[in-house]
């Protein structure tokens, strides 16, 4: 590939990220927990895919099916998972 004299230098000289990202991790099955006060308990079987840290802790990536048959993926809190295993 060469030097870009366009774009500065090679791709093999980037420096390393500032930060270090976290470990991938393989995707496990979760019980995701959509309850409310107001509704009755939906809790439904899920796959975790990735975490991500934000203010208030961390939030897992999911995937989960309603009894509908509706497909979800979306970003929980971590206190709405827990281990399919329990």
């Amino acid at each position: 590939m060469g030097h870009n004299r366009r774009y500065g230098d090679p791709l093999t000289a980037l420096d390393a990220p500032a930060v270090a990202p976290p470990p991938r991790i393989r995707p496990q099955h979760v019980w995701v927990n959509l309850s409310t006060v107001k509704h009755a308990p939906a809790v439904y079987p899920g796959v975790l895919i990735e975490w991500r840290p934000v203010v208030k802790g961390w939030e897992a990536l999911c995937t989960w099916a309603s009894p509908d048959g509706v497909v979800h993926t979306g970003w929980l809190p971590a206190g709405r998972l827990r281990p399919a295993g329990e």
